[in-house]
Protein backbone atom coordinates (compact mmCIF):
# COMPACT_ATOMS: atom_id res chain seq x y z
CA UNK A 1 0.00 0.00 0.00
CA UNK A 2 1.67 3.78 -1.26
CA UNK A 3 0.93 6.67 1.17
CA UNK A 4 -1.66 7.86 -0.63
CA UNK A 5 -3.72 4.50 -0.65
CA UNK A 6 -3.48 4.55 3.48
CA UNK A 7 -4.75 8.17 3.14
CA UNK A 8 -7.63 7.35 1.10
CA UNK A 9 -8.38 4.60 3.44
CA UNK A 10 -8.27 7.28 6.45
CA UNK A 11 -10.68 9.32 4.67
CA UNK A 12 -13.14 7.32 4.06
CA UNK A 13 -13.54 5.74 7.65
CA UNK A 14 -13.05 9.42 9.21
CA UNK A 15 -16.40 8.77 10.63
CA UNK A 16 -15.29 5.85 12.75
CA UNK A 17 -11.59 7.32 13.62
CA UNK A 18 -13.18 10.61 15.54
CA UNK A 19 -15.86 8.29 17.12
CA UNK A 20 -13.32 6.12 18.60
CA UNK A 21 -11.35 9.24 19.67
CA UNK A 22 -14.79 10.68 21.43
CA UNK A 23 -15.57 7.51 22.77
CA UNK A 24 -11.72 7.09 24.90
CA UNK A 25 -11.31 10.78 25.24
CA UNK A 26 -14.80 10.71 27.43
CA UNK A 27 -13.85 7.46 28.89
CA UNK A 28 -10.45 9.21 30.15
CA UNK A 29 -11.92 12.39 30.84
CA UNK A 30 -14.61 10.37 33.45
CA UNK A 31 -11.45 8.65 34.73
CA UNK A 32 -9.64 11.76 35.18
CA UNK A 33 -12.32 13.62 37.39
CA UNK A 34 -14.01 10.34 39.06
CA UNK A 35 -10.84 8.72 40.40
CA UNK A 36 -9.70 9.54 44.40
CA UNK A 37 -6.98 11.99 44.68
CA UNK A 38 -3.91 11.21 45.83
CA UNK A 39 -1.13 13.04 47.89
CA UNK A 40 2.14 11.90 48.53
CA UNK A 41 4.63 13.42 51.57
CA UNK A 42 8.28 13.04 51.86
CA UNK A 43 10.97 13.02 54.02
CA UNK A 44 14.37 12.29 54.23
CA UNK A 45 17.00 10.47 56.93
CA UNK A 46 20.75 10.17 57.43
CA UNK A 47 22.73 7.96 59.83
CA UNK A 48 25.39 9.94 61.17
CA UNK A 49 28.75 8.26 60.98
CA UNK A 50 30.18 6.68 64.28
CA UNK A 51 33.20 5.81 65.67
CA UNK A 52 34.44 3.17 67.70
CA UNK A 53 37.97 3.52 67.65
CA UNK A 54 40.17 6.42 67.80
CA UNK A 55 41.10 9.06 64.94
CA UNK A 56 43.77 8.83 62.42
CA UNK A 57 47.00 10.69 62.76
CA UNK A 58 46.14 14.36 61.45
CA UNK A 59 42.36 14.62 63.60
CA UNK A 60 41.23 12.24 60.50
CA UNK A 61 37.93 10.20 61.80
CA UNK A 62 37.78 6.67 60.14
CA UNK A 63 34.24 7.39 59.54
CA UNK A 64 35.19 10.07 57.45
CA UNK A 65 36.59 7.53 54.78
CA UNK A 66 33.86 5.41 54.55
CA UNK A 67 32.22 7.99 51.59
CA UNK A 68 35.79 6.86 49.61
CA UNK A 69 34.97 2.89 50.06
CA UNK A 70 37.77 2.84 52.69
CA UNK A 71 36.76 0.70 55.71
CA UNK A 72 39.67 0.78 58.42
CA UNK A 73 37.79 -1.64 60.70
CA UNK A 74 37.36 1.51 63.54
CA UNK A 75 33.87 2.90 61.45
CA UNK A 76 30.47 2.07 62.38
CA UNK A 77 29.84 -1.44 62.67
CA UNK A 78 26.51 -2.98 62.33
CA UNK A 79 23.37 -1.82 59.96
CA UNK A 80 24.87 0.48 56.99
CA UNK A 81 22.13 2.75 55.23
CA UNK A 82 21.87 0.52 52.13
CA UNK A 83 19.81 -1.79 54.91
CA UNK A 84 17.83 1.16 55.73
CA UNK A 85 14.94 0.00 53.24
CA UNK A 86 15.09 -3.44 54.29
CA UNK A 87 14.29 -2.30 57.73
CA UNK A 88 11.61 0.27 56.85
CA UNK A 89 9.46 -2.32 55.20
CA UNK A 90 10.22 -4.77 58.12
CA UNK A 91 7.17 -6.84 59.79
CA UNK A 92 7.80 -5.04 62.97
CA UNK A 93 7.44 -1.22 61.39
CA UNK A 94 4.68 -1.91 59.46
CA UNK A 95 2.96 -3.85 62.41
CA UNK A 96 3.44 -0.95 64.39
CA UNK A 97 2.22 1.61 62.17
CA UNK A 98 -0.89 0.08 61.58
CA UNK A 99 -1.55 0.10 65.49
CA UNK A 100 -1.20 3.74 65.17
CA UNK A 101 -4.16 5.61 64.88
CA UNK A 102 -4.79 8.44 61.82
CA UNK A 103 -7.22 10.73 61.26
CA UNK A 104 -8.61 9.69 57.89
CA UNK A 105 -10.79 11.53 55.39
CA UNK A 106 -14.05 9.25 54.80
CA UNK A 107 -14.20 8.55 58.21
CA UNK A 108 -15.73 10.12 61.28
CA UNK A 109 -12.92 9.54 63.51
CA UNK A 110 -9.75 8.62 64.45
CA UNK A 111 -9.32 5.34 64.15
CA UNK A 112 -6.23 2.28 63.96
CA UNK A 113 -4.98 1.39 60.35
CA UNK A 114 -6.01 -1.94 60.95
CA UNK A 115 -9.67 -0.72 62.00
CA UNK A 116 -10.06 1.40 58.49
CA UNK A 117 -8.83 -1.73 56.59
CA UNK A 118 -11.35 -4.00 57.64
CA UNK A 119 -14.18 -1.49 57.99
CA UNK A 120 -17.46 -3.38 56.90
CA UNK A 121 -18.00 -3.33 52.77
CA UNK A 122 -19.97 -0.43 51.54
CA UNK A 123 -23.26 -0.99 49.17
CA UNK A 124 -21.20 0.21 46.22
CA UNK A 125 -18.83 -1.97 46.70
CA UNK A 126 -20.64 -5.15 47.54
CA UNK A 127 -22.47 -4.97 44.60
CA UNK A 128 -19.34 -4.61 42.24
CA UNK A 129 -18.11 -7.49 44.42
CA UNK A 130 -20.31 -9.47 43.17
CA UNK A 131 -20.78 -8.12 39.58
CA UNK A 132 -17.93 -6.68 37.95
CA UNK A 133 -15.31 -8.00 40.58
CA UNK A 134 -17.19 -11.88 40.50
CA UNK A 135 -14.02 -13.55 39.72
CA UNK A 136 -11.52 -12.33 41.82
CA UNK A 137 -14.30 -12.61 44.98
CA UNK A 138 -14.68 -16.36 43.85
CA UNK A 139 -11.15 -16.79 43.69
CA UNK A 140 -10.49 -15.33 46.73
CA UNK A 141 -13.29 -17.40 48.59
CA UNK A 142 -12.07 -20.78 46.83
CA UNK A 143 -8.12 -19.92 47.80
CA UNK A 144 -9.08 -19.46 51.75
CA UNK A 145 -11.32 -22.68 51.35
CA UNK A 146 -8.24 -24.44 50.32
CA UNK A 147 -5.86 -22.88 53.12
CA UNK A 148 -8.33 -23.41 56.06
CA UNK A 149 -8.45 -21.18 58.88
CA UNK A 150 -5.30 -18.91 59.67
CA UNK A 151 -3.24 -19.34 62.27
CA UNK A 152 -4.15 -17.69 65.34
CA UNK A 153 -2.44 -14.55 66.84
CA UNK A 154 0.17 -15.57 69.38
CA UNK A 155 1.57 -13.41 71.97
CA UNK A 156 4.85 -12.92 74.31
CA UNK A 157 5.00 -13.00 77.93
CA UNK A 158 5.43 -9.09 77.86
CA UNK A 159 2.31 -9.21 75.10
CA UNK A 160 4.41 -8.87 71.87
CA UNK A 161 2.78 -10.52 68.72
CA UNK A 162 4.06 -12.96 66.86
CA UNK A 163 1.52 -13.66 64.63
CA UNK A 164 -0.05 -11.09 63.26
CA UNK A 165 -4.50 -11.61 63.09
CA UNK A 166 -6.09 -11.71 59.83
CA UNK A 167 -7.12 -8.13 60.50
CA UNK A 168 -3.60 -6.59 60.87
CA UNK A 169 -2.15 -9.42 58.12
CA UNK A 170 -4.38 -7.32 55.26
CA UNK A 171 -3.38 -4.15 56.88
CA UNK A 172 0.22 -4.83 56.54
CA UNK A 173 -0.34 -5.61 52.64
CA UNK A 174 -2.65 -2.38 52.26
CA UNK A 175 0.47 -0.07 53.91
CA UNK A 176 2.94 -1.74 52.08
CA UNK A 177 1.53 -0.59 48.66
CA UNK A 178 1.60 3.03 50.26
CA UNK A 179 5.19 3.77 50.98
CA UNK A 180 8.16 3.27 48.93
CA UNK A 181 12.00 4.32 50.18
CA UNK A 182 15.27 4.95 48.38
CA UNK A 183 18.92 5.60 49.10
CA UNK A 184 21.35 7.46 48.05
CA UNK A 185 24.79 5.88 47.95
CA UNK A 186 26.76 8.62 47.76
CA UNK A 187 25.51 10.68 50.70
CA UNK A 188 23.82 7.47 52.32
CA UNK A 189 20.42 9.73 52.58
CA UNK A 190 16.98 7.56 52.63
CA UNK A 191 13.56 9.13 51.26
CA UNK A 192 10.63 8.06 52.56
CA UNK A 193 7.58 8.63 50.35
CA UNK A 194 3.97 7.71 51.54
CA UNK A 195 1.18 8.16 48.98
CA UNK A 196 -2.77 8.14 51.03
CA UNK A 197 -6.01 9.54 50.07
CA UNK A 198 -5.14 12.95 52.16
CA UNK A 199 -2.61 15.63 52.40
CA UNK A 200 -3.11 14.89 56.25
CA UNK A 201 -3.03 11.49 56.04
CA UNK A 202 0.58 11.17 53.95
CA UNK A 203 2.04 13.58 56.06
CA UNK A 204 1.10 11.41 59.56
CA UNK A 205 1.36 7.95 57.81
CA UNK A 206 5.09 9.12 56.84
CA UNK A 207 5.99 10.51 60.42
CA UNK A 208 4.86 7.10 62.06
CA UNK A 209 7.23 5.67 59.74
CA UNK A 210 9.79 7.64 60.67
CA UNK A 211 9.28 7.46 64.07
CA UNK A 212 8.90 3.82 63.92
CA UNK A 213 11.67 2.66 61.92
CA UNK A 214 14.09 4.87 64.04
CA UNK A 215 13.24 2.92 67.28
CA UNK A 216 13.68 -0.27 64.99
CA UNK A 217 17.08 0.73 64.07
CA UNK A 218 17.95 1.46 67.79
CA UNK A 219 16.94 -1.55 68.92
CA UNK A 220 18.72 -4.04 66.16
CA UNK A 221 21.71 -2.08 66.93
CA UNK A 222 21.93 -1.79 70.71
CA UNK A 223 20.15 -5.86 71.42
CA UNK A 224 22.90 -7.23 72.59
CA UNK A 225 24.20 -4.30 74.74
CA UNK A 226 20.82 -4.25 76.00
CA UNK A 227 20.66 -8.19 76.88
CA UNK A 228 24.64 -6.96 78.56
CA UNK A 229 22.68 -4.49 80.50
CA UNK A 230 20.10 -6.29 81.92
CA UNK A 231 22.25 -9.06 82.93
CA UNK A 232 23.94 -6.88 84.82
CA UNK A 233 21.39 -4.62 86.64
CA UNK A 234 19.86 -8.08 87.36
CA UNK A 235 23.26 -9.36 89.53
CA UNK A 236 23.90 -5.88 90.89
CA UNK A 237 20.85 -5.88 92.02
CA UNK A 238 21.50 -9.54 93.89
CA UNK A 239 24.12 -8.52 95.31
CA UNK A 240 22.93 -5.61 96.33
CA UNK A 241 20.45 -7.96 98.65
CA UNK A 242 23.06 -9.94 99.52
CA UNK A 243 25.54 -7.18 100.92
CA UNK A 244 22.68 -5.59 103.14
CA UNK A 245 21.89 -9.36 104.43
CA UNK A 246 25.81 -9.47 105.19
CA UNK A 247 25.69 -6.19 107.21
CA UNK A 248 22.55 -7.10 109.18
CA UNK A 249 23.94 -10.09 109.90
CA UNK A 250 27.42 -8.72 111.53
CA UNK A 251 25.59 -5.73 112.65
CA UNK A 252 23.25 -8.21 114.67
CA UNK A 253 26.28 -9.94 116.03
CA UNK A 254 27.72 -7.11 116.97
CA UNK A 255 24.90 -5.97 119.08
CA UNK A 256 24.67 -9.34 120.99
CA UNK A 257 28.30 -9.74 121.31
CA UNK A 258 29.81 -6.00 121.86
CA UNK A 259 33.13 -7.23 123.16
CA UNK A 260 33.97 -10.87 121.90
CA UNK A 261 36.17 -12.29 124.15
CA UNK A 262 36.74 -16.09 123.16
CA UNK A 263 37.99 -17.30 120.17
CA UNK A 264 34.70 -18.84 118.28
CA UNK A 265 33.23 -15.30 119.01
CA UNK A 266 35.87 -13.65 117.60
CA UNK A 267 36.47 -16.23 114.80
CA UNK A 268 32.51 -15.79 113.48
CA UNK A 269 32.78 -11.92 113.98
CA UNK A 270 36.27 -11.74 111.25
CA UNK A 271 34.02 -14.40 108.94
CA UNK A 272 30.90 -11.66 109.15
CA UNK A 273 33.43 -8.89 108.35
CA UNK A 274 35.20 -10.66 105.43
CA UNK A 275 31.79 -11.19 103.94
CA UNK A 276 30.95 -8.10 104.27
CA UNK A 277 34.41 -7.01 102.74
CA UNK A 278 33.59 -9.54 100.01
CA UNK A 279 30.09 -8.37 99.22
CA UNK A 280 31.30 -4.60 99.22
CA UNK A 281 34.06 -4.78 96.72
CA UNK A 282 31.54 -7.72 94.34
CA UNK A 283 29.17 -4.25 95.04
CA UNK A 284 31.57 -2.01 94.08
CA UNK A 285 32.88 -3.89 90.76
CA UNK A 286 29.16 -4.12 89.07
CA UNK A 287 28.08 -0.99 90.17
CA UNK A 288 31.48 0.05 88.14
CA UNK A 289 30.06 -2.42 85.02
CA UNK A 290 26.75 -0.99 84.88
CA UNK A 291 27.88 2.60 84.75
CA UNK A 292 29.91 1.78 81.90
CA UNK A 293 27.52 -0.58 80.40
CA UNK A 294 25.06 2.53 80.61
CA UNK A 295 27.22 4.44 78.71
CA UNK A 296 28.46 1.99 76.50
CA UNK A 297 24.24 1.69 75.15
CA UNK A 298 24.37 4.95 74.95
CA UNK A 299 27.45 5.69 72.83
CA UNK A 300 26.14 2.64 70.37
CA UNK A 301 22.88 4.45 69.90
CA UNK A 302 22.72 5.15 66.43
CA UNK A 303 21.84 8.74 65.21
CA UNK A 304 19.17 8.59 62.53
CA UNK A 305 18.92 12.16 61.47
CA UNK A 306 15.64 13.61 60.23
CA UNK A 307 17.36 15.68 57.05
CA UNK A 308 13.69 16.69 56.12
CA UNK A 309 10.10 16.52 58.27
CA UNK A 310 7.23 14.79 56.71
CA UNK A 311 4.72 18.12 55.91
CA UNK A 312 1.31 17.85 54.10
CA UNK A 313 1.64 17.89 50.34
CA UNK A 314 0.14 21.24 48.67
CA UNK A 315 -0.63 19.48 45.51
CA UNK A 316 -2.18 15.78 44.90
CA UNK A 317 0.11 12.97 42.85
CA UNK A 318 -2.52 11.41 41.31
CA UNK A 319 -4.38 11.31 39.70
CA UNK A 320 -2.63 13.24 36.24
CA UNK A 321 -5.46 14.43 34.52
CA UNK A 322 -3.83 16.28 31.69
CA UNK A 323 -1.76 13.04 31.02
CA UNK A 324 -4.97 10.67 31.35
CA UNK A 325 -6.76 12.63 28.91
CA UNK A 326 -3.85 13.24 26.55
CA UNK A 327 -3.01 9.51 26.95
CA UNK A 328 -7.24 8.70 26.41
CA UNK A 329 -6.81 10.72 23.16
CA UNK A 330 -3.67 8.72 21.34
CA UNK A 331 -5.28 5.42 22.52
CA UNK A 332 -8.21 6.88 20.91
CA UNK A 333 -6.35 7.52 17.84
CA UNK A 334 -4.52 4.20 17.55
CA UNK A 335 -7.79 2.10 17.90
CA UNK A 336 -9.78 4.31 15.28
CA UNK A 337 -6.32 4.46 12.71
CA UNK A 338 -6.39 0.35 13.40
CA UNK A 339 -9.97 -0.02 13.14
CA UNK A 340 -9.79 1.79 9.53
CA UNK A 341 -7.46 0.18 8.47
CA UNK A 342 -8.50 -3.87 9.65
CA UNK A 343 -11.82 -2.76 7.88
CA UNK A 344 -10.28 -2.06 4.32
CA UNK A 345 -8.34 -5.38 4.77
CA UNK A 346 -11.54 -7.15 5.61
CA UNK A 347 -13.29 -5.33 2.24
CA UNK A 348 -10.64 -6.73 0.29
CA UNK A 349 -10.67 -9.88 1.43
CA UNK A 350 -14.09 -9.89 0.56
CA UNK A 351 -13.63 -8.99 -2.47
CA UNK A 352 -10.96 -11.12 -3.58
CA UNK A 353 -13.36 -14.57 -4.00
CA UNK A 354 -9.39 -16.55 -3.50
CA UNK A 355 -8.70 -15.37 -0.51
CA UNK A 356 -12.14 -15.17 0.66
CA UNK A 357 -12.14 -19.18 0.27
CA UNK A 358 -8.79 -18.78 2.20
CA UNK A 359 -10.13 -17.57 5.11
CA UNK A 360 -13.19 -19.30 5.55
CA UNK A 361 -11.00 -23.09 5.42
CA UNK A 362 -8.76 -21.43 8.10
CA UNK A 363 -11.63 -20.36 10.19
CA UNK A 364 -13.47 -24.03 10.00
CA UNK A 365 -10.16 -25.71 10.93
CA UNK A 366 -9.05 -23.29 14.05
CA UNK A 367 -12.35 -22.03 15.46
CA UNK A 368 -15.52 -24.14 15.84
CA UNK A 369 -18.53 -23.12 14.11
CA UNK A 370 -20.49 -20.80 16.78
CA UNK A 371 -17.41 -18.25 16.02
CA UNK A 372 -18.58 -15.70 13.44
CA UNK A 373 -16.16 -15.81 10.17
CA UNK A 374 -14.06 -12.76 9.32
CA UNK A 375 -15.98 -12.46 6.20
CA UNK A 376 -19.42 -12.27 8.03
CA UNK A 377 -17.73 -9.65 10.69
CA UNK A 378 -16.79 -7.72 7.79
CA UNK A 379 -20.38 -7.83 6.13
CA UNK A 380 -21.86 -6.51 9.59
Amino acid sequence: MSLLDILLVLARHKTLIVRTVLIFTLLGVTYALLAEEEFTSEARVVREAQTEGGDLPGGISPGALSGFGINLGGSASGLTPAAFPDVLQSREVRLAVVQDTFRFPDAERPMTFVDYVNQPPGTLSSVLDYTLWLPWTLKGMVGKAISGSPAPAGTTDTGELLIPSQEEDEALEAVSGMIVSSVNEETGIMTISVTAEGARLASDLTKSFLDHFAARVREIRTEKVRERLGFVEGRFEEVKQELETAEERLAQFLERNQNPTTATLQFRRDRLQRQVSFKEQLYSELQGQLTQTRLDLQRRQPVVTVVEQPVPPMNRSAPKRTLIVFISLLLGGFLGVGGAIGAAFFSKIREDEEEGEKIEVIREELFPEWFPSPTQVAKE
